[in-house]
């Protein structure tokens, strides 16, 4: 008898965590909470903390959530929020796709470097992948398309790129034919916004 009762108690235990939260849910992470911002569609600066899923990175490039003092944690879109960031991670937001995502600044000043990150599958297998893109902010007359936000090929991404850079062909010069690195990329565009600073008084 007494076996039997022991076995029935492991299964019940076993059983009890088996199961999923409340009302059939799967128990989730809470969030991580980071100083941060958002600018609302009038310019406005809301400072506070911006909540960052532990579960999906993709998440940012939709949305975010966000906290002010005491409050609780607010889901905030594109409807709200042109701009936001946390952590030393800077976003804003564009039309794409047939709707609006955020995509973050990896260089800013001179020329901007963006990157919006997504989920795919190659060979079945989850991976995710990025698109880039670039913009001037400051072109020359003849030049002034180089303002509009430009999606930039991974593949021929130099040629891409030349136009924004002819100013300082050098820094262009350096970057690999044949690669992308992205890494290499932001390090080059910083270089060549380094000549676009205003001093410091």
């Amino acid at each position: 008898m007494k076996k039997l009762f022991s076995v029935i108690l492991i299964g019940a235990a076993s059983f009890a965590f088996a199961q999923p939260g409340k009302k059939g849910k799967e128990p989730s992470m809470a969030p991580s909470l980071y100083k941060g911002y958002y600018c609302n569609l009038k310019g406005d600066t809301v400072r506070g903390e911006v909540a960052v899923s532990n579960e999906s990175p993709y998440d940012i490039y939709k949305g975010f959530s966000f906290k002010v003092g005491a409050g609780k944690i607010t889901p905030i879109t594109s409807k709200k929020a042109k701009s936001y960031g946390f952590n030393g991670r800077h976003f804003t937001v564009i039309p794409f796709d047939n709707g609006e995502i955020y995509i973050e600044y990896l260089a800013k000043g001179r020329l901007n470097f963006m990157e919006y990150k997504y989920p795919d599958t190659k060979a079945g297998e989850p991976v995710t992948e990025s698109t880039y893109f670039i913009q001037d902010t400051r072109p020359d007359e003849k030049n002034a398309e180089l303002k509009e936000l430009k999606q930039i090929s991974q593949k021929f991404y130099k040629k891409d790129i030349k136009p924004y850079m002819k100013d300082q062909i050098v820094t262009w010069n350096d970057l690999d034919k044949f690669s992308f690195n992205k890494e290499a990329i932001v390090n080059a565009i910083k270089e060549f916004n380094k000549f676009y600073e205003t001093p410091a008084e």
